[in-house]
């Protein structure tokens, strides 16, 4: 809510400076007047000046009358806008592999080495609080799958259960992408996984073609280097298949994205950032309470004052 004072004919207000030069031009003194006395006995009941009331705040308060009446016909308002935002959200899924090849640490994040799942949790976290008015939800996977958190708008819960995984949250080793897919209830998910599927009940490509008959669209992600180094030093060989990632995203009308680095891990979320967009509409609405009549009030005021002193008590003839 914004509120600010405006004047809606501002142009009157230009008639001020010369209302006021009237207060300016009657103090002026004036061309003296004389008369010839045929004897001084009469100057003593003369020699004191006339006091009129009328003469010293009558042509004042018109004075005063005339300016009240310019500012009211300049309409003084206080202006409040209100505006209402109308957002028509989208719901995500993100689904996260949390099998213990996530912990290869093949990734750089200001140039230090950091894990896949690390990398993982860095990108997810801003990506969900770049998306205020959609709601987010996350499901688990390795061997198996767990929801953490249904499709929800407090985006703080959904980053603190995020910085909280690690691989052993899930006791199933392997790499569950088809349960993932069949087991998360959006209609756009994100699949982010360093490794091809080998375990569940259910294969990626036909929980895919079912997702597609449900109307939902899935992006995947593969993350990380072809070859990559445990913590234990050991150097391994990454079971991507990414065919079939592509796969997945093509029967759904989503895309796939590589993320062998952070740029391009970034760079694959701002991207679906761009593709699913939530629609906004903005509604302002203004209130506007005039204060005119305040000062046409007072002006007439003024002149009827004005005019009630010249009747009363009019200026002494010479």
């Amino acid at each position: 809510m914004t509120e600010h004072f405006q004047f809606a004919q501002p142009e009157w207000l230009y008639a001020l400076p010369f209302i006021l030069c009237l207060i300016i031009l009657r103090r002026r003194r004036g061309a003296e007047g004389s008369i010839t006395y045929p004897t001084v006995r009469f100057i003593a009941s003369l020699a004191r000046a006339p006091q009129s009331l009328a003469g010293k705040i009558g042509a004042l308060c018109f004075v005063l009358a005339a300016a009240a009446i310019a500012i009211a016909l300049a309409r003084p308002q206080h202006v409040e806008d209100k505006t209402f935002r109308t957002v028509n959200g989208i719901d995500i899924m993100i689904a996260f592999d949390l099998s213990y090849s996530m912990e290869t640490p093949d990734m750089v994040l200001n140039r230090m080495p950091i894990n896949r799942l690390v990398a993982a949790k860095h990108v997810i976290t801003q990506f969900v609080d770049s998306r205020p008015d959609d709601r987010i939800g996350i499901v688990g996977f390795a061997g198996k799958t767990k929801s953490f958190c249904p499709l929800t708008l407090d985006h703080a819960l959904v980053n603190s259960i995020i910085r909280d995984f690690h691989p052993r949250m899930i006791q199933a080793d392997g790499t569950a992408i088809g349960s993932a897919i069949a087991d998360t209830k959006s209609k756009i998910i994100i699949l982010v996984t360093d490794g091809a599927s080998n375990s569940g009940q259910i294969s990626p490509l036909v929980a895919a073609e079912n997702a597609a008959k449900l109307g939902i669209k899935i992006y995947t992600i593969a993350v990380g280097t072809e070859e990559g180094t445990l913590a234990n030093g050991m150097v391994v060989q990454s079971e991507f298949d990414e065919p079939t990632l592509r796969k997945i995203a093509q029967l759904t009308g989503g895309e796939h994205f590589r993320a062998t680095n952070m740029a391009s891990f970034n760079k694959a979320f701002t991207s679906i950032g761009k593709l699913e967009k939530s629609e906004a509409k903005v509604q302002t609405v203004r209130h506007i309470e005039e204060y005119f009549m305040y000062f046409l009030v007072t002006g007439a005021a003024l002149a009827l004052l004005g005019l009630s002193l010249q009747v009363l008590k009019p200026t002494p003839a010479p």
